[in-house]
């Protein structure tokens, strides 16, 4: 396994956390390429603000990719990032070919964003009480992650919310009665006289 004559875990420790450092390895490399392609075809209405926001999820994806690498060499366990293993073992939906509408990207990736932060906070689990260090890491990665996916779903909100007729609100007068019997009382009032 290790090349290396001193390791900071035990062969058996070092291969619990290589094994959910390559899982997340995958998760990342992935959401960066799953990012990517929908910022190369993401098209519509607010366009250019998610167009930007995409290049930023595909940046924290490929630090915490090269993060997470890092660590697994550091233990002694070649990370593996290639498309073979990538396509054969990421839990993220396929990203669809072709243009895609703002409002379809912004559920694609908040889906993957999602996914990845499951898969983040599953690996956190499993080497807290083995790898604090490599625990210290996934945290500031999932942080990270977990920042767009907030970001990114205020945005969904709005699409949403824009897509729905507009209801009107109406402001409560000074006496603290809605308009709606306010102006009941009104008319009441102009009857009795």
């Amino acid at each position: 396994m290790s090349p290396f004559a001193r390791n900071p875990l035990n062969k058996k420790d070092a291969k619990r956390v290589c094994d959910s450092l390559q899982t997340s390895l995958v998760l990342l490399l992935d959401l960066s390429l799953v990012a990517k392609q929908a910022h190369w075809n993401v098209f519509g209405p607010e366009f250019l603000s998610l167009h930007v926001k995409l290049d930023d999820v595909v940046a924290t994806a490929r630090s915490g990719s090269d993060t997470v690498a890092e660590r697994m060499a550091q233990l002694g366990c070649s990370p593996d990032g290639r498309a073979e293993t990538i396509g054969k073992t990421s839990a993220l939906e396929v990203y669809p070919e072709g243009f895609q509408q703002v409002d379809k990207t912004l559920q694609l990736i908040c889906d993957a964003l999602h996914a990845t932060s499951r898969g983040l906070r599953d690996a956190i689990r499993e080497v807290g009480d083995i790898d604090p260090l490599t625990e210290d890491q996934l945290i500031a990665i999932g942080q990270e992650i977990e920042e767009h996916l907030w970001m990114l779903q205020a945005m969904e909100a709005k699409q949403a919310a824009s897509a729905k007729p507009a209801e009107t609100i109406s402001a409560t007068p000074a006496s603290g009665k809605s308009s709606t019997s306010a102006s009941k009382n009104s008319r009441q009032r102009a009857t009795a006289k």
